[in-house]
């Protein structure tokens, strides 16, 4: 029994009985809520093509304890659905009723993804663990792609290429958000951050070991796969898996307080243009982090005043103590950015917002990004295409 089922797993074995081949591979978690097509989602990964080893599916249907009529009734319904599924691939269930408190993705993606760990851990291998949403689509390619991610002995986790559902009624409203999206881990990557990736949840995949080292997922009802990703990334051997898409749904939703659903749903209500943070905010990152190999060799150092003024007096005390524990560039790079990571930075840009500079309308923050890629002009929906295609063209090891 490994340290982490013993202290930091979901307490619960799911399913005890079950025997596991010899040549699993992946294990698929999805989280399922009160989802209307979790069939469709289903039917998509048994159209993929065959993989070398075997992929098992993971379902954990999930409620809070006080599940209104109407969201109890809709995973009953599931359940009967999914009593009657034919799956190509295996497909093992789990009903779980979560405490007030807690009932959300977060846990139900934790309670899936742990009892992955169970189920490799008894089947000898150290295989991926996937995560996949309940209203998602993928390509052919995906399962076979991600198997070949981990045909490497080295890849520790990784994220697959996404493209949000295009066709419904959300359509203004999902191109706007996953440009935002996309303007923000490619400003953050002109702004030399290293560890600058998406972080939807249903994107992410991780080494059972590698999931295990980082002490599993967490449970926030949203911003899990942010949290999570943070303290995985760095850890290094992480992949940009992008010849292969998987497509999040563009349905709005309220069981969470922010993400994709809840963004669209905001946008849908509002008449007023989307508006981003400001590319001088990503301008002074880039001052910042370019100085990183400055504050090894050099003792007087000067930074932009919203980096000053947000990290306080001691900030180069900071960076003094940082440089005390390493004896090499590479080495206070490492800590350099463990230190400012993925969480500062967004409480760097929430500051900026709020104490210099405004958000802008997206349109604007869309102009400063394409003269920085030089790509083409066009619609909304035009210039989205084409920053799929140039992010889709960053496969790259951190």
């Amino acid at each position: 029994m490994s340290v982490y089922l013993e202290r930091y797993a979901w307490p619960q074995e799911l399913f005890p009985d079950y025997q596991p081949p010899d040549n699993l591979s992946l294990i698929v978690v999805i989280p399922c809520y009160k989802e209307p097509d979790l069939i469709g989602a289903l039917d998509s990964l048994n159209a993929c093509k065959e993989t070398h080893g075997q992929v098992l599916i993971i379902v954990i249907v999930n409620e809070s304890e006080m599940a209104s009529a109407e969201e109890h009734g809709a995973n009953q319904q599931t359940l009967r659905e999914l009593t009657n599924y034919k799956s190509k691939l295996p497909l093992i269930i789990s009903y779980q009723k979560l405490p007030v408190k807690k009932a959300g993705v977060g846990i139900a993606r934790k309670i899936g993804m742990d009892e992955a760990v169970r189920i490799f851990r008894k089947a000898g291998n150290d295989g991926g663990i996937v995560c996949y949403d309940a209203d998602c689509r993928c390509d052919a390619n995906y399962l076979d792609e991600i198997e070949l991610t981990y045909a490497d002995p080295e890849t520790k986790a990784g994220i697959v290429f996404y493209e949000h559902q295009l066709h419904g009624d959300n359509h203004r409203a999902i191109v706007d958000y996953e440009l935002y999206l996309r303007y923000y881990i490619d400003a953050l990557r002109d702004a030399l951050f290293p560890y600058a990736h998406q972080t939807l949840g249903s994107c992410i995949t991780v080494r059972t070991s590698m999931y295990e080292k980082v002490g599993g997922m967490n449970t926030r009802k949203a911003g899990e796969d942010f949290y999570f990703l943070n303290k995985t990334i760095p850890h290094g051997k992480f992949v940009e898996i992008n010849n292969t898409t998987i497509r999040p749904s563009d349905r709005v939703s309220d069981r969470v307080p922010f993400g994709t659903g809840k963004a669209v749903n905001d946008m849908l209500n509002s008449a007023d243009e989307y508006s981003v943070y400001h590319p001088n905010t990503f301008e002074d990152l880039k001052l910042f982090f370019s100085r990183a190999e400055s504050f090894w060799t050099e003792d007087d150092w000067k930074i932009p005043m919203t980096l000053s003024t947000f990290l306080g007096d001691d900030w180069k005390k900071q960076i003094h103590d940082i440089k005390n524990k390493v004896s090499s560039l590479k080495a206070f790079k490492k800590r350099f950015f463990l230190w400012f990571d993925a969480f500062k930075i967004l409480k760097f840009v929430h500051f900026c917002r709020d104490e210099f500079y405004q958000n802008v309308e997206l349109k604007e923050a869309i102009e400063w990004l394409r003269a920085k890629h030089f790509f083409l002009k066009g619609s909304k929906e035009s210039l989205l295409i084409q920053l799929r295609y140039l992010d889709r063209q960053t496969k790259k090891w951190i």
